[in-house]
């Protein structure tokens, strides 16, 4: 796996890495982190994943952090 580019964003690091068959596209956002596999065959290339990635797609990905940060602090509450 080696790192093919990055998204710039202002919350996020955005990593696109290549793998064999497939591009990954990891998401961290403090302790959090959201990984999507993308196959080479569906989105060829890595200007075509950051087609895919679109805003909308990165503000599922924003509301995504925010469960799982209300879910670990629910957790660390009741734990």
């Amino acid at each position: 796996m080696r790192i093919a580019d990055t998204i710039p964003h202002a919350s996020m690091r955005i990593i696109i890495y290549a793998l064999e068959k497939y591009h990954y596209v990891e998401f961290e956002a403090g302790p959090m982190k959201q990984g999507f596999r993308f196959s080479k065959e569906q989105v060829p290339g890595v200007d075509n994943i950051k087609k895919v990635i679109s805003p909308q797609f990165i503000t599922e990905v924003e509301e995504r952090f925010l469960q799982m940060q209300k879910q670990a602090l629910a957790a660390l509450k009741n734990g």
